[in-house]
């Protein structure tokens, strides 16, 4: 028995670990082996470490694979972040879209940090015929691939810059990963010459597998971080987050990665924010090398000639393009410089966390943070730019700020910021004008919170940014402007259609009086057809006054009707059945009522005129020979009253549904059913002045029909509560 309990226990908390394992997939980060894999493992494998102990929810693989293991598991999906040299960065980011990096390793090479690596050209130092780069030519060179930046393309794109294509003036050896099997080549004589990225040849010979003084170098630079170098420096390894990761684990990544000090992982002095790959993108071009080996289909003049204008706009659009490069040049080397000082002033990464995460998440908005102690802010060169100042020419404080406020705002605005210090608002975010270097004032939106704050816990610190929504006002402006107009020529025109239906029913009345009077006159004295004529006169004429009095029905909604006020549906519901009831008896039509009657706030005549217009309607538009059969429902809900009839009648072709409701729509000829074909642009009318809507639903001519409207309860003109 004991042992058949021991086995259930056990099967349990396999079944729990299974569980746990299934939530939880492992996180796999692929690291570029340019030296052995064994070797690579053994380094990263503390990243894993670092990654695991801050994120303990999530578990980390690091693997060690060439250029094309690389490319394979991203291509399946299998990796989630990678670490790899710029120039297969830019390779595999153009095939799988990727966006920035979230950080730039930072080794220690040399006793000291370094964000930047470059290639070494080296040879063996019993060489007396190679001494420069000139002397490259028709050698044999040995290099691990053409994809690696330290190990060829920085060495390559020095050539070039010498006037040597390195592809066709020497023979490459390659070798494949690590860079140790390029020495190898070299000191066994396999090779003339060898390339491999700053740091290799240091590595090996502290290890004990080679002498420096058995190699030399060629075109050597003058360089404080690197004793053996032969090309201009270049950004170090990004550490990037694949398109399928999760955003929210991505952001944790990161913030870990920007706050890893260093002696964590062996040789790495940690990482700092993404650094500019500009110049390594400049290098692949110029080298033509994947993924930037593409060549055009068409020349300028083949371009120019089938389309010149979106060739000039294509133009224009370039030169903004180099002057935005430019600008954002000339901002990353202020950047640079920032980050130089900086480093040498030892401060710690954990003080530019939180700018630069806002500032990634911000896009186009401008950044400030605040030190509200001492008053002093930072404000980002896109903040200052977006008022018209260049960096250097607006003050980095409160007191500058404030002062750039419109006088109307300062106070508002200020009020807010105080609001949200005492805690009476959950975010700071406010709109105001703000005065440009040009002396005009530009709407601004401005969002903000603390994120630091002192002991006693007052505010330390807050982060924030600033919008341009100058174009929106000026749209919500003129929006508004336009929406006023309509409102005034709404008011005009009805205005004008009842004093014209009004004083024409008076030249109506004498037309038709003389008519009258005419027929009484000539009674007995005309023929047929002079009695059809005359009684087709009186007929138009009293269509005509019909049609009027629509349009001054039509008119007087919203102006010569009851106000507004609470009123029971249920009464007005029994007032329509009232006025219909001798035409329902006539029909012998069957008329019920089902639902909830709520009280609503509206105009008791029109509300009444509303429900005998639709009544009427179901009874006058009847088939022949079936009795009518009218179900009226109530329904209520979200301050809604929705109120549906249906009846059995004639129905409606749902092509005709757009106009039902318009002036003077017949859908029938008058000899079938009378009518002046205003009754549902009243009704439409009505519903639209209680801020509701009015459709029809029908299955088809001869199925009949369900009117259904829906009015509000109750509107922000009414009383607070419903009266009880």
């Amino acid at each position: 028995m004991s042992a058949l309990l021991g086995k259930i226990l056990l099967f349990g908390c396999l079944l729990s670990a299974s569980f746990g394992t299934w939530a939880e997939p492992p996180v796999h980060i692929g690291v570029l082996a340019y030296r052995p894999k064994a070797q690579i493992l053994a380094q990263w494998q503390a990243l894993a470490d670092v990654l695991h102990q801050a994120i303990p929810e999530r578990e980390f693989i690091v693997e060690a694979l060439d250029y094309s293991e690389i490319e394979a598991s991203a291509d399946s999906k299998k990796l989630d972040f990678v670490l790899t040299n710029p120039g297969h960065y830019l390779h595999i980011s153009y095939q799988h879209g990727f966006s920035a990096p979230l950080a730039t390793l930072v080794r220690h090479e040399n006793d000291r940090s370094q964000d930047t690596f470059g290639g070494v050209i080296f040879v063996l130092a019993g060489r007396g015929d190679l001494n420069a780069l000139g002397d490259l030519r028709g050698k044999k060179i040995a290099v691990t691939s053409q994809n690696s930046l330290g190990g060829f393309q920085m060495q390559a794109y020095e050539a070039a810059q010498a006037g040597i294509d390195i592809t066709k003036a020497a023979e490459l050896l390659f070798t494949g990963m690590p860079h140790d099997a390029v020495l190898e080549q070299v000191l066994s004589g396999q090779a003339d010459i060898g390339f491999v990225r700053s740091g290799v040849l240091e590595a090996l010979a502290q290890s004990g597998k080679l002498d420096l003084r058995q190699i030399k170098i060629l075109n050597a630079q003058a360089s404080a971080e690197f004793k053996l170098l032969s090309t201009r420096l270049y950004p170090e390894w990004p550490f990037l987050a694949m398109p399928t990761a999760d955003r929210e684990l991505a952001k944790k990544v990161a913030g870990t990665l920007l706050l890893m000090g260093p002696g964590r992982i062996q040789g790495i002095d940690g990482f700092t924010i993404p650094a500019d790959y500009n110049s390594v993108e400049q290098l692949l071009r110029t080298l033509r090398v994947t993924p930037f080996n593409t060549i055009p289909q068409f020349t300028l003049a083949d371009i120019w000639q089938r389309y010149p204008t979106p060739a000039l706009a294509l133009s224009a659009g370039m030169f903004l393009v180099v002057l935005l490069s430019l600008t954002l040049f000339w901002t990353n080397r202020y950047l640079a410089t920032e980050r130089q000082m900086a480093s040498e002033q030892n401060i710690r990464l954990q003080d530019s966390e939180y700018r630069w995460k806002f500032a990634l998440e911000g896009a186009d908005e401008g950044v400030w943070d605040w030190d509200i102690a001492s008053g002093t802010v930072f404000f980002s060169p896109r903040w200052k730019s977006m008022i018209g100042y260049q960096p250097e020419e607006f003050a980095n404080a409160f007191e500058a700020w404030r002062d750039a406020l419109h006088p109307d705002d300062k106070a508002r605005v200020l009020a807010t910021l105080d609001n949200y210090f005492d805690g009476k608002e959950m975010l700071y975010w406010v709109e105001f004008r703000m005065r440009c270097k040009d002396g005009h004032y530009k709407w601004i939106l401005a969002k903000g919170m603390v994120v630091t704050k002192t002991a006693d816990g007052r505010p330390q610190r807050m982060l924030g940014t600033h919008v341009d929504i100058d174009k929106l006002k000026q749209i919500e402006h003129d929006l508004q402007q336009s929406h006023d107009a309509l409102l005034r020529s709404n008011v005009d025109l009805e205005q004008f259609a009842y004093s014209v239906s009004h004083d024409m029913r008076q030249p109506l009345r004498m037309v038709t009086g003389h008519l009258q009077f005419l027929a009484r006159q000539l009674k007995g004295s005309l023929d047929e057809d002079q009695q059809l004529n005359l009684n087709f006169a009186l007929e138009g004429a009293k269509r005509m006054d019909a049609m009027i009095i629509s349009l001054l029905d039509y008119s007087r909604v919203g102006r010569k009707t009851e106000q507004k006020t609470w009123i029971a549906s249920a009464e007005i519901r029994d007032e329509a059945l009232q006025f219909v009831e001798p035409l329902a008896d006539q029909c012998q039509a069957r008329i019920s009522c089902r639902g909830r009657w709520p009280t609503v706030y509206a105009s008791r005549d029109e509300l009444s005129r509303l429900l005998q217009n639709l009544l009427v309607n179901a009874l006058h538009y009847r088939q022949a020979d079936i009795a009518p059969e009218i179900e009226i429902q109530s329904q209520t809900g979200n301050d809604i009253w929705r109120l549906s009839l249906r009846d059995n009648g004639i129905g409606i072709a749902p092509e005709q549904f757009d106009r039902l409701f318009q002036f003077f729509s017949r859908l029938h000829p008058r000899s079938r059913f009378e009518g002046t074909g205003m009754g549902l642009a009243l009704c439409r009318r009505i519903v639209e002045h209680h801020h509701g809507r009015i459709w029809v639903e029908s299955a088809g001519e001869g199925k009949g029909a369900c009117f259904i409207f829906e009015i509000p309860q109750a509107r922000s003109n009414a009383p607070d509560s419903e009266p009880t």
